[in-house]
């Protein structure tokens, strides 16, 4: 079997300000400042030809240029009429405007069916911040004698890979996977559950007899801890840190049910408190 023909657009664009792991206050590392998305100018017919539109955009946070990779799948039965196959283009931060690109292909639909045609982006941005990835789906139906039926386009997953881990897009937060998924943030339907707690022990800390210390603790899709981060809800670095430690420890043999997407284990985060007492008989 043949595969789907391919269209690569080569973007050089200013990178997103991606995230570092779990940091110890609330943050926004895990939300997506970058994508890409295609759609139809006017509804696609066969023997007809179309104009695809793909846009192709990023934040402008970083203060060096960065790569952008588009690469856009058109599968058989579509023909390319025209459009560039690579696009380069050089933007730092005093050339903002470039930011953001609308790359037009004229395609033409030769054979009846249903297609799917699918967009890729891969920000390099260097070993600091890795790589950003994302893909798109856009369906379409045609058949003869029939209005063409094109759906909207739908994102399939975001990621980062820096120092060969990779990791979601959250919303708050980054969460090690252990492989590329499409899975969004949205679509995961239980989050981690902890099934075996504990409580800490801290004789002398600041804040006891009982305390409450909150964590982010990433569980893989194994129910198995990747990583736990303190969080400083009040930002102020003040909280005691032999509290910190003492619940850090307890927390490395707590167990989680892993989370679920529909009823797929998948890796994902929970914010939990440790119970932390003074220890004294």
């Amino acid at each position: 079997m043949r595969r789907p023909a391919s269209i690569v657009i080569t973007i050089l664009l200013l990178a997103v300000p991606t995230a570092t792991p779990a940091r110890a206050n609330l943050g926004a590392e895990g939300e997506p400042t970058f994508g890409i998305s295609g759609w139809f100018k006017t509804p696609p017919r066969l023997n007809e030809d179309a104009t695809l539109l793909v846009r192709i955009w990023g934040g402008d946070g970083y203060d060096h240029p960065v790569t952008s990779a588009a690469r856009i799948s058109i599968p058989e039965g579509i023909q390319i009429v025209s459009g560039d196959t690579v696009s380069v283009a050089r933007v730092d931060r005093h050339s903002r405007r470039r930011a953001e690109r609308v790359v037009s292909l004229v395609v033409r639909p030769v054979r009846a069916g249903s297609y799917v045609i699918r967009g890729r982006l891969e920000i390099d941005a260097g070993e600091e911040h890795g790589t950003d990835e994302t893909d798109f789906n856009l369906p379409l139906a045609l058949e003869p004698d029939t209005l063409p039926v094109v759906q909207a386009p739908r994102v399939t997953r975001y990621e980062n890979v820096r120092h060969g881990q990779r990791y979601r897009y959250a919303g708050r937060y980054l969460v090690p996977i252990d492989s590329t998924q499409a899975l969004l943030e949205e679509e995961i339907t239980q989050k981690p559950k902890p099934t075996v707690e504990g409580v800490a022990s801290c004789h002398g800390c600041a804040g006891t007899p009982r305390v409450l210390v909150p964590f982010v603790v990433m569980v893989g899709s194994d129910g198995r801890i990747r990583d736990s981060r303190f969080l400083d809800l009040q930002e102020e670095g003040t909280t005691d840190p032999n509290l910190v430690a003492a619940a850090s420890a307890a927390l490395a043999h707590w167990e989680f049910e892993p989370a679920k997407a529909g009823a797929v284990p998948v890796a994902d985060y929970v914010v939990v408190r440790v119970m932390v007492e003074d220890g004294q008989p």
